[in-house]
C-alpha cells in the first residue's frame, strides 16, 4: 500500500515539475540569464531522479512478480545494496563514518 502511494504521490510530482521546467525552459529561451540556467538545470536534475525513482518502483515490483525480461544494471545494483544492508546486524553499514575509533553509536 505505501509503494502504491508512493508511486502516485511520484507520479504526481513528476508531471507538476515536467511543467515546471518546461515553463522555465521557455524563459531561458527567452532571456538567457544566469539564474534562468539554475533552475533549468535544478528542476532539470530533479526530474532524471525522479523518473529514475519511479522506473525503480516499476522495476521493484515486476521483479519481484518475474516479470522482467531485460535485468537493468542500475537498479539491480541498488537492489543488491538493499539486500545487503538488510544482512547487516548493525543500525548503520560497518564502514559508515560515524562509526570508529573514538566514536560511540
Amino acid at each position: 500500500m505505501r509503494r502504491k502511494v508512493l508511486f502516485y504521490v511520484l507520479l504526481a510530482a513528476a508531471t507538476l515539475g515536467l511543467s515546471q521546467f518546461f515553463a522555465a525552459w521557455r524563459t531561458w529561451r527567452a532571456a538567457p540569464t544566469f539564474d534562468a540556467t539554475g533552475t533549468v538545470g535544478a528542476l532539470g536534475a530533479a526530474l532524471v531522479l525522479l523518473m529514475l525513482w519511479l522506473g525503480f518502483l516499476l522495476y521493484e515490483v515486476d521483479r519481484a512478480a518475474g516479470q522482467v525480461r531485460r535485468r537493468v544494471g542500475l537498479y539491480e545494483w541498488v537492489l543488491a545494496r538493499r539486500r545487503e544492508a538488510g544482512r547487516r546486524s548493525g543500525p548503520w553499514p560497518v564502514g559508515h563514518p560515524s562509526v570508529g575509533p573514538g566514536r560511540r553509536r
